[in-house]
């Protein structure tokens, strides 16, 4: 029993010993590693600092698009350019280059995801699975790789603390329609893209649209977009507004008065979702580009530019200024919903508020 037991002790001191000496995954040389993730290969990545840039057409705000293209660009070595559009400039601008077999762009996002679903179908948009494509959810990608939400921000209550005493600010989406706001409240009109009608779905789902009805007799004042929406509420010109967090934190930056509220009883999030174009001149360097931001340094880099990544459990922003909840706590509409939607909700949002 004695030569039995230590023989038994001999073989799993062996088999411990095996379990620390087994090796780590070898690394090609040239391949693109970031904490601990392959983001290109060597073959790729070499051909991408090549190709020394990638063009983005993007919708995301300016000034978070500017940070997340220093990380990439400090991260990789290669060049990020931008052009920034409102989604429907956008689209309009990609399918008449694409057209015309003059399409600049390596990538394109829009923040309608229905109309990017039009890009890949149209045959813009190409296929390319990035390296962790399993760890995205289905809802934030397209089943072929050729489009991914990359990023995902919110839609909340941005407060002009100059005209609107402490007492007086919102905390639910229902204070909006209190009477000391009316004539006060801006937000945007429905057909500026999916930043709006994902924040009308939301609330024509969360309480019908008898609220769409008292917001529009609210009288408020509807934008085009976020940019004008934000600066006038940063001069008062509203004291309460329905926009996107990257606008408002532009407000916050510049000194504004301006405080964000995201409402604890949900807040809508909306998509940029994104696709590699089929013709682009800097194919290798847009892959390296995607893989890059739906790799954990991209998420990271997405989280501090105040929004969140392509996976559910990406790292939600840290802003003093927003209280952000957890990724999985954000109500994303599905692009299921979106296509089934988007036309009857966008009547009825007009038969509402008119086309102001």
């Amino acid at each position: 029993m004695r030569i039995a037991s230590r023989a038994f002790a001999a073989v799993a001191a062996a088999l411990i010993l095996f379990s620390f000496v087994v090796p780590a995954p070898v690394r090609a040389a040239g391949e693109l590693v970031l904490d601990g993730e392959t983001v290109a290969d060597a073959d790729t990545y070499a051909a991408a600092k090549k190709e020394g840039k990638v063009t983005l057409y993007s919708t995301f705000i300016l000034t978070s698009m500017k940070e997340v293209m220093a990380k990439f660009q400090a991260d990789t070595g290669i060049t990020a350019e931008n052009v920034r559009l409102t989604t429907a400039q956008m689209y309009d601008r990609v399918v008449a280059e694409a057209t015309a077999g003059k399409l600049a762009a390596d990538y394109v996002d829009l923040t309608d995801v229905t109309l990017v679903m039009q890009l890949a179908q149209k045959g813009i948009l190409r296929a390319h699975k990035v390296p962790d494509f399993t760890a995205i959810p289905a809802v934030l990608r397209d089943r072929d790789g050729k489009w991914y939400s990359v990023m995902r921000s919110l839609m909340a209550i941005g407060v002009n603390t100059a005209v609107v005493p402490p007492a007086d600010v919102p905390t639910k989406w229902s204070d909006l329609l209190a009477p000391r706001f009316r004539g006060k409240v801006g937000f945007m009109t429905i057909d500026s893209g999916g930043t709006a009608f994902s924040q009308f779905f939301f609330l024509h789902q969360r309480y019908g649209a008898e609220y769409w009805r008292a917001l529009a007799a609210q009288q408020g004042r509807i934008y085009p977009t976020s940019s004008p929406l934000a600066t006038d509420l940063a001069r008062g010109e509203v004291s309460v507004a329905v926009a996107p967090v990257d606008a408002l934190l532009d407000d916050v930056r510049s000194g504004a008065p301006v405080k964000i509220v995201a409402p604890a009883e949900g807040v809508p999030g909306y998509t940029v979702s994104g696709g590699l174009t089929a013709s682009g001149p800097h194919p290798h360097a847009a892959d390296v580009f995607m893989n890059w931001i739906t790799s954990k340094r991209g998420l990271a880099a997405v989280a501090a530019s105040g929004a969140y990544g392509s996976r559910n459990n990406a790292p939600a922003p840290v802003n003093p200024a927003v209280g952000f909840p957890p990724a999985e706590a954000v109500y994303n509409i599905r692009p299921a919903d979106y296509l089934s939607s988007r036309d009857a909700l966008t009547r009825e949002w007009h038969s509402i508020f008119g086309s102001r």
